[in-house]
C-alpha cells in the first residue's frame, strides 16, 4: 500500500472535484484565495498513514480555543519565514504531538485548500508509518488517534446539524462520524481526496 501510495501522490490529484464531495458551501480555488488582498497565511498539515490490520490514519481533535477549536484536524500550522510546507508540518508535528521526522518518512502531498474562516492556504503533506509510538500532545491537542481509511470511504459521508464555531451558528453540513466526533470542513475535504483515490484506485 505504501508504494501504491507514493506513486499516485505522484500523479494528477482529484482535487477540487473530491474536495467538492464533502464541502458544506463551495469554496474558492486557491488561484482566487492567493488573488485576495490581504493575501491569505500560508499553512500546512501532516497526514499520517499506518497499515496494522488495515489502513488508518492519525487524527488529532483541537483544544476549545479559537475558530477552529474542538474540531477533528491533523497536527499543523502556519508556515515561518522561509520555511517549506514539508519544513512546517514537521516541525508543528514535533510541537503538537512529540513526533519527529526520523519516525515517519514523508511519500507526498495532497492538493492544497483555501479556508475561508481562518483566511489561510493548507498545503496537506503525507507521511507512512512503521513502528508504533507514544504521542506527547501539547496544550494546543485534546485528542489523538486512528481511524480505519475504511470507514472514510466516499460513502460514508453523511449530512446534519452541526455547531460551527467559527460562524457561530448551528447549520447543516457534510461529514464523516468519527468515533464520537464528526469529521467535516478543510479536514474532512483533504481525506476525502485521499480515499477518493483510494476508492478508485
Amino acid at each position: 500500500m505504501k508504494a501504491q501510495l507514493k506513486q499516485w501522490l505522484q500523479g494528477p490529484l482529484p482535487g477540487r472535484a473530491a474536495h467538492a464531495q464533502i464541502w458544506s458551501y463551495p469554496r474558492n480555488t486557491v488561484e482566487e484565495g492567493l488573488a485576495l488582498v490581504p493575501p491569505p497565511r500560508p499553512s500546512a498539515v501532516l497526514m499520517m498513514l499506518r497499515q496494522r490490520e488495515e489502513l488508518e490514519i492519525l487524527y488529532i481533535v483541537r483544544s476549545d480555543f479559537g475558530i477552529h477549536g474542538g474540531q477533528v484536524a491533523f497536527p499543523g500550522g502556519k508556515l515561518d519565514l522561509h520555511e517549506t510546507h514539508q519544513e512546517c508540518a514537521m516541525r508543528e508535528t514535533a510541537e503538537e504531538l512529540g513526533i519527529l521526522p526520523h519516525q515517519y518518512e514523508l511519500l507526498g502531498a495532497l492538493s492544497p485548500v483555501f479556508i475561508p474562516p481562518s483566511h489561510m492556504i493548507v498545503y496537506p503533506q503525507v507521511a507512512w508509518v512503521e513502528e508504533t509510538w507514544d504521542c506527547q500532545p501539547n496544550h494546543e491537542i485534546a485528542d489523538v488517534f486512528w481511524f480505519p481509511v475504511k470507514h472514510l470511504m466516499p460513502h460514508c459521508i453523511e449530512e446534519r446539524d452541526h455547531y460551527l464555531k467559527a460562524f457561530d451558528r448551528i447549520q447543516r453540513i457534510k461529514g464523516i462520524p468519527v468515533r464520537n466526533y464528526f469529521l467535516w470542513g478543510a479536514s474532512a475535504m483533504i481525506t476525502q481526496e485521499l480515499t477518493s483515490g483510494i476508492a478508485n484506485g
